[in-house]
């Protein structure tokens, strides 16, 4: 039987992304605490990143 994914609310991830932009988390950290693989942690910090460059780009 596979595993049912975690289904993070965008506060969430928002929140774990600007914990480890802002330095009071690495992204091994977050990882445990969240019991996900590193992986996913930098996916989303890539995704919050482009999501950030957009609006920037219209200026």
């Amino acid at each position: 039987m596979r595993k049912q994914r975690k289904k993070w609310p965008t506060e969430t991830k928002e929140q774990i992304v600007l914990a480890i932009l802002g330095g009071q988390l690495n992204v091994a950290e977050a990882a445990r605490q969240h019991g996900v693989n590193e992986s996913l942690i930098h996916i989303r910090k890539d995704q919050f990143l482009e999501a950030s460059r957009t609006p920037l780009a219209r200026d």
